[in-house]
């Protein structure tokens, strides 16, 4: 995602280079004994989306750009340590295309490794420079906590609702794109009324990926999404396509036939991938995710027009476009 949108006219490629550099520093050569596995997960790459929105958010137009990617890079190695702990706890076999943690190691040292990352993001949140995005990250750490808890108390739940859905992809997903967007801002030193609007862009943003990201495991297939298709219906989690099938007149006690046996087989995904084709769901839940969309773009109206707003802009329409 973020190669499109450094086509801009301001070339962020150093910056995200940096990034990268940094990432490896941190994480991999930081350690002997967990540098291999933090290379692991760092290599296999990602769409490096949240560092992108520090950066952004963060945007100076002079040289002082090491407490932003500080910032940057901690939030990837949040992100990244959450990846590793929801690949143990939705036994996950693969990620991005590559054997995760669990699946190479275990799941006693994938905990560990996870936890290490956690570690090393809070170690540079610490530094007298970055720490005014240390309660934004702290935060967000919190919800997704809360977020993954709710999602695992709802496994295989056909009373699961709408609002139940929303409530848990804003802990779990939007949450951390949220403290993104508002700590690149807070150490750059915006006003609070900049901070808040960058915060709810990403809050709004982060909601409409995450309902992307769950259309597409209806929709993909596994070489696209670097992991199997289905692979949340199959674990039990409930997203909005499936909610929405859910309160289909005709499909609604077919579908809780199949979440009643607490498994689901190839057949029974298909079955389900029939049904919402032949229904509105999968429409509708595009609908929700271009409801906040727009709530993004609103957001931007309160956002000073400064080099990286067109990009912010340009954002709010690949997040929804997106293919993987």
């Amino acid at each position: 995602m973020s190669s499109v949108v450094l086509k801009e006219e301001i070339d962020f490629n150093t910056l995200m280079e940096k990034v990268e550099q940094r990432l490896h520093k941190v994480a991999v050569t930081h350690s002997r004994t967990m540098g291999p596995l933090a290379s692991h997960v760092i290599k296999a790459g990602g769409k490096r989306l949240r560092p992108l929105l520090v950066i952004l958010s963060g945007w100076n137009e002079d040289d002082s750009w090491e407490p932003v990617l500080d910032v940057a890079v901690a939030a990837e190695l949040l992100h990244t340590a959450s990846l590793i702990h929801d690949d143990i706890i939705d036994y996950a076999d693969t990620r991005r295309g590559l054997p995760t943690i669990n699946k190479l190691r275990g799941n006693q040292t994938a905990v560990m490794a996870g936890d290490y990352l956690f570690a090393r993001a809070l170690t540079l949140l610490s530094r007298e420079s970055t720490k005014d995005a240390l309660p934004f990250m702290v935060e967000s750490i919190q919800a997704m906590c809360e977020g993954i808890i709710e999602e695992i108390s709802t496994f295989f739940d056909p009373a699961v609702t709408e609002s139940d859905y929303l409530s848990r992809i804003d802990k779990k997903t939007a949450s951390l794109v949220t403290a993104c967007c508002g700590a690149g801002a807070r150490v750059r030193g915006a006003s609070q009324e900049e901070v808040d609007a960058y915060a709810d862009f990403g809050r709004n943003l982060g909601m409409c990926f995450q309902i992307i990201d769950d259309i597409l495991d209806f929709t993909s297939d596994e070489e696209t999404l670097g992991k199997p298709a289905g692979s949340d219906f199959s674990q039990g989690i409930l997203t909005l396509p499936v909610i929405y099938l859910l309160e289909h007149p005709d499909w609604k006690e077919p579908i809780k036939e199949i979440l009643a046996k607490h498994s689901c087989t190839k057949d029974d995904f298909s079955y389900v991938q029939e049904a919402a084709d032949k229904t509105e769901s999968i429409h509708r839940s595009y609908c929700k995710a271009q409801e906040f969309q727009e709530k993004a773009r609103e957001c931007l109206h309160f956002i000073p027009t400064t080099p990286v707003w067109p990009i912010l802009n340009k954002l709010t329409d690949m997040v929804i476009t997106r293919k993987k």
